[in-house]
C-alpha cells in the first residue's frame, strides 16, 4: 500500500472518531450567501466567510442566531429567513421521520414530521442515527445572441446526509450539454471549469466524507473552494477551476478564532514521459504529480471585525507529509527541502501568502479588503525598475439600506499586478487543469465592480450590475527573465464593458427561474479573444433565460 493512500486512511479514521454534521453548501448556490451577508449587515449575525463554503450546520445555526434577533429585520427578510430555515432545518434536531415528496409517513418506529417545517424533497428520512436526503438536478439556460440561439443543459442528482452525530457524507454528479464551450482555461470569465468531451459535452462530481465534534472538523473531499471576501471573484482561491480532492480540516474552538487548512491533490497536465508507456496500441499517458497545501488563520480581534492570513505552496513531482502539517509556513518548509537556484537548476516550489479584512462594525455598512502576495520585494518597494511587487489586491463595500428599503450597493475594485498568479516552473503553476486558482481576469488586469441589489418581496431579486475590465500583455516569464520592473497595463489589449439586468425568483426551494439581459462590448488588439464564441460575433446585446431545480 503507497503512503499516500495510508495517510488518507488516517485522515479518514481520524475523521470516524468525531462528532457532528459538516456537510459543505456549494459556492454557486449565491442566494444564500448574499442573504447571509445581508443578515450580517443589519447585525442579526456575526459571521465568518473569509473561508467558503460554509458548512450546512454552520449556516443552520446562523439563521437561528437571525431569529433570535428577529427583531432587526423587516418584512421582507423576515419572510425569507423563514424559507430558508426550512432547507437548513435538517442540521437540527426540530424533526424525525420518512419523507418522500413531502408527504410525511409514518413507518414503524419512524417519528412522523411536524407541522411541515422543512421543504418538499425527492426522498428525506431521519432518526436518532441516520439521516438521509436525495434530491433531482435538472436545469437548462436558452440564450439569445443577435439571430442565434445557444443552450447549456444539465441533469444529476445530489445526495447527503449522516451515519449517526460523527460522520458527514455527500454526493452530487451533473452531467452537461452545450452548444458550444461557454468555459476554457483561456476565457476569462467566471463559469466553473470543465473538461468537455465529444459534442461539447462534460460531467462534474463532487463528495466527501467528513467528520467533525463541536469545534472542529476533518474530512476528505473533492470540492470547489473560494477563500478572500469577494462578490465578483475572489482573488485568492477564486473556485473557478473543477473541482478537486483535498484534505479539509477546520478548528474553531471560540468565538474569536478559526483556522482552515487544505491540502489537494491538483492535475498538472504535464506529460511524464519516464512513466508513459504503450499498451498493445494504445499509448497511456501519464501526467506529473501536482499538490497544493494552504492554511488561514482568522482573528476576531472586536466584534464585527475579521482578521485572516494565510500561506500557500504549489509543490510538484513528489508527495511530501511535511505539507501534511497544518500550520506551517511553506515557503520557510521549501527551503529546507529544496536550494533556492533559477535557471535549469530550479528545485524551488511555488509559495504565495494572503491576507483578507473584513469589517462589519457600523450597522448596515461592509468594508473588506484582500491582499494575495505571490511575490514582494520589500527591499526594491518603491523602485519601478527593480520592483518585484507579484501581487493581486481587492477592496470592497457593500451598504444594505435601513429599514424597508431592501436595496444593497455593492462596489469592488480588483487589481493584480504583472506576474501575480504566474510561474515560469510548468508544473508548479498556480493552476489546475489548466484554470488559473486566483482570480479570473488573471495577471496585469484591473476590474471595477458596481451591482445594484433590490429585493422588493421575498425571493425576489432584481440585479443591475456593471463591470469595467481592463487587461494588459502578457509579459515573457521564464527563468531568465524574473518580471522585475514590468508596468501596469502600458499595452493594453482588452477593455470591456459588461452591463447586466437581471431578475430572478425562487419559485421553491432547489427551483429558480432566472431572465438576464446583458450588454458586452470589448476593444482593444485581442477584443473577444477570451470568450465564448457568442460573444463578438452577435452583436453586444445578449438575451438568456433559466430553468433550473437543483441550481
Amino acid at each position: 500500500m503507497s503512503s499516500n493512500i495510508k495517510l488518507v486512511l488516517l485522515a479518514l479514521t481520524v475523521s470516524l472518531s468525531v462528532h457532528s454534521q459538516e456537510v459543505p453548501y456549494h459556492i454557486s448556490n449565491v442566494e444564500v450567501y448574499e442573504f447571509i451577508d445581508e443578515l450580517a449587515s443589519v447585525k442579526a449575525i456575526e459571521v465568518n466567510n473569509a473561508v467558503r463554503p460554509l458548512s450546512r450546520k454552520y449556516i443552520s445555526s446562523l439563521l437561528q442566531q437571525a431569529v433570535v434577533n428577529d427583531s432587526l429585520l423587516n418584512k421582507r427578510q423576515k419572510k425569507e429567513l423563514a424559507f430558508y430555515r426550512q432547507e437548513f432545518v435538517k442540521e437540527t434536531d426540530e424533526y424525525q421521520g420518512l419523507d418522500f415528496l413531502g408527504k410525511g409517513l409514518k413507518s414503524g418506529k419512524v417519528f412522523p414530521l411536524r407541522n411541515r417545517k422543512k421543504r418538499i424533497d425527492l426522498f428525506n428520512y431521519k432518526d436518532s442515527v441516520f439521516g438521509i436526503t436525495v434530491n433531482p438536478i435538472v436545469g437548462g439556460t436558452g440564450y439569445i445572441s443577435g439571430n442565434k440561439y445557444y443552450y447549456r443543459r444539465q441533469v444529476g442528482a445530489r445526495i447527503f446526509g449522516n451515519v449517526t452525530k460523527h460522520v458527514a457524507f455527500y454526493g452530487e454528479l451533473r452531467d452537461y450539454s452545450e452548444t458550444m464551450p461557454f468555459s476554457n482555461e483561456q476565457f476569462l470569465n467566471q463559469e466553473l471549469g470543465a473538461n468537455y468531451k465529444k459534442n461539447n459535452e462534460f460531467s462534474e462530481a463532487r463528495g466527501g466524507l467528513i467528520g467533525s465534534f463541536k469545534w472542529a472538523s476533518i474530512g476528505l473531499v473533492k470540492d470547489h473552494i473560494a477563500w478572500g471576501t469577494a462578490y465578483n471573484g475572489s482573488n485568492i482561491f477564486s473556485g473557478r477551476t473543477p473541482s478537486v480532492p483535498m484534505i479539509k480540516l477546520n478548528l474553531s474552538p471560540n468565538k474569536w478564532f478559526s483556522f482552515d487548512y487544505i491540502h489537494a491533490w491538483l492535475v498538472s497536465d504535464v506529460l511524464d514521459s519516464a512513466a508513459s508507456y504503450t499498451t498493445g496500441t494504445v499509448d497511456r499517458e501519464v501526467m506529473r504529480s501536482k499538490f497544493l497545501a494552504a492554511n488561514m488563520y482568522t482573528v476576531r480581534p472586536v466584534k464585527g471585525l475579521h482578521f485572516s492570513l494565510g500561506n500557500s505552496v504549489v509543490y510538484a513531482d513528489k508527495f511530501n507529509p511535511v505539507y501534511l502539517i497544518p500550520f506551517l509556513f511553506y515557503k520557510s518548509a521549501d527551503h529546507t527541502f529544496n536550494s533556492t537556484g533559477a535557471g535549469n537548476n530550479f528545485r524551488g516550489q511555488n509559495s504565495q501568502m494572503f491576507l483578507n479584512v473584513v469589517s462589519r462594525q457600523i450597522k448596515y455598512l461592509e468594508l473588506y479588503t484582500s491582499l494575495f502576495i505571490d511575490e514582494l520585494r520589500l527591499s526594491t518597494i518603491a523602485d519601478k525598475k527593480n520592483s518585484r511587487n507579484h501581487f493581486s489586491w481587492k477592496i470592497g463595500t457593500r451598504f444594505t439600506a435601513p429599514g424597508n428599503v431592501n436595496l444593497s450597493l455593492i462596489v469592488e475594485y480588483t487589481r493584480t499586478n504583472p506576474i501575480a498568479f504566474r510561474h515560469f516552473v510548468s508544473t508548479t503553476t498556480f493552476e489546475s487543469n489548466g484554470y488559473g486558482l486566483g482570480h479570473y481576469l488573471g495577471d496585469n488586469a484591473e476590474e471595477v465592480h458596481v451591482t445594484l441589489l433590490y429585493k422588493p418581496i421575498s425571493r425576489l431579486a432584481i440585479r443591475i450590475g456593471l463591470n469595467v475590465v481592463r487587461k494588459g500583455e502578457s509579459y515573457p516569464y521564464n527563468s531568465g527573465s524574473d518580471g522585475s520592473g514590468l508596468p501596469f497595463i502600458v499595452d493594453e489589449q482588452v477593455r470591456r464593458y459588461d452591463g447586466t439586468l437581471a431578475v430572478s425568483y425562487s419559485v421553491a426551494h432547489d427551483l429558480k427561474v432566472a431572465v438576464k439581459y446583458q450588454y458586452l462590448n470589448e476593444f482593444g488588439p485581442e477584443a473577444y479573444a477570451y470568450l465564448p464564441q457568442v460573444y463578438g460575433r452577435n452583436g453586444p446585446h445578449h438575451l438568456s433565460l433559466s430553468v433550473s431545480i437543483g441550481y
